[in-house]
């Protein structure tokens, strides 16, 4: 790929060696990613949007046959031209996979709506887990922290490079949140190696699973477009007891930990059980509507904002079942018996990406469907268009008797993934016009 460059280039050169030098002992994670701003014109091979945006993996939508497909980065040329001018950052849970970003991408980028006015799309990783432990990684302060520097360093390439032309928004899983919570308040400081700019081009922000505590600060002000933060009764997971193991700014606290009040769901916090508690919960799409009218209208800022932050309860269809193939009763015990199940569904897939295990399938076409149609909407629109999944969860128990081993054990080998199919490469990928819904 060729690039464009100002003539300066003995002064640039110089530069970036002094740069190399004064970071040459910093950690990968908080060193800063090639400048990409005015010196860069146009798409971006997909080696150079890795190192531009400091990404290990990405996700680019195609138009193919009228339907939108998602072509992960490893099956692209590496020649390949990408359009950033619309980007999605997909801030992982503690401990997750570039797998399991590439199943949650994958469904994000094949969703029926797109930023407005089309076009292009990119759906990049922002990975800051140090290990594959989710509960250590959900007290992993410092790892947190540089997550949110590199979130911080993503918008202000991306501001650099499309300045209000573009579009970008952001979706975090789980203790993702934390990470983007960090980021937020740290940009509202006005610290300019925030970049808080940057974070004034913010169209959306999506929660789901979040963990961070239903009393704590996120500062949405600056941003543009809406906030949504996906509630799931079901989904009462270890990481939304972060927030009091390890309350926002200190290190955890190791007697909490293991507390009786953590292990006993008491006091019941987390923010994927209650919702941000100042916050209405819309439960019809005519609610968006008015607040969409309003806002056009002209409304008073109060009426404008009273619907900026919202919570949207998932389907009541979209419930998890147990490894008995029985749908779980909403109680305390199935915060232990479907732990992974409740959490994941609302990423469209299991731990690490897993979408062929037999516990899976009996809820894998509603997860997958929502995070298409519920998550993709409210990421490019900032609403959602329905409340209501035409997938329908089913047990896996066909008796409806309690058996003394796990249903799935009798339902024969895991699903077969479909087979890639060859990935298209050249200017399709980047220029194809998307239809903003369908």
């Amino acid at each position: 790929m060729q690039l464009r460059a100002h003539t300066r280039r003995p002064a640039v050169l110089a530069a970036l060696a002094v740069a190399a030098m004064a970071v040459g002992c910093q950690r990968a994670a908080e060193r800063r990613p090639a400048s990409v701003g005015a010196e860069v014109l146009g798409a971006l091979a997909v080696s150079a949007m890795r190192e531009a945006y400091g990404t290990p993996a990405l996700t680019v939508r195609a138009a193919e046959g009228g339907k939108h497909v998602a072509v992960a980065d490893a099956d692209l040329a590496p020649e390949t031209r990408v359009d950033d001018t619309n980007l999605l950052v997909f801030v992982e849970g503690a401990g997750d996979t570039a797998d399991g970003f590439r199943a949650t991408s994958r469904l994000l980028a094949e969703s029926p709506y797109a930023f407005p006015g089309g076009g292009g799309l990119v759906v990049v990783l922002l990975k800051w887990s140090q290990s594959a432990n989710p509960v250590a990684e959900h007290m992993n302060r410092p790892a947190q922290e540089a997550g949110a520097a590199v979130l911080a360093r993503m918008l202000e390439v991306h501001q650099r490079r499309h300045g209000n032309r573009g579009h970008v928004s952001l979706v975090a899983f789980s203790a993702g949140t934390r990470v983007v919570q960090i980021a937020l308040t740290a940009a509202a400081g006005g610290k300019p190696e925030w970049h808080p700019e940057a974070f004034q081009g913010l169209d959306h922000v999506v929660f789901m699973g979040s963990s961070i505590g239903t009393e704590e600060v996120l500062p949405l002000a600056p941003i543009r477009g809406r906030f949504i933060n996906f509630i799931n009764p079901r989904d009462t997971h270890f990481g939304d007891r972060a927030a009091y193991a390890a309350p926002a700014g200190e290190m955890p606290d190791p007697l909490k930990v293991l507390g009786q009040a953590t292990l006993q769901r008491r006091p019941r916090f987390g923010v994927s059980v209650a919702g941000f508690r100042a916050w209405p919960t819309l439960t019809a799409v005519e609610q968006f509507d008015a607040a969409d009218v309003a806002a056009a209208q002209g409304a008073s800022p109060a009426v404008r904002d009273a619907f900026k932050r919202v919570n949207v309860t998932v389907p009541p269809t979209l419930v998890a079942y147990s490894l008995f193939g029985d749908a779980l009763v909403n109680d305390d015990f199935d915060d232990y018996l479907n732990l992974a199940r409740n959490h994941y569904i609302m990423v469209g897939r299991g731990p690490g990406g897993r979408t062929d295990v037999p516990d899976f399938k009996q809820y894998r076409a509603a997860s997958e469907e929502f995070v298409r149609d519920f998550v993709g909407a409210a990421a490019f629109q900032g609403r959602l268009y329905r409340l209501d999944l035409r997938a329908v969860t089913k047990g896996a128990n066909p008796l409806w008797i309690p058996l003394p081993v796990p249903w799935a054990v009798f339902k024969g080998a895991p699903e077969q993934e479909p087979a890639p199919r060859e990935a298209p490469v050249g200017p399709g990928v980047s220029g194809a016009a998307v239809p903003e819904k369908q």
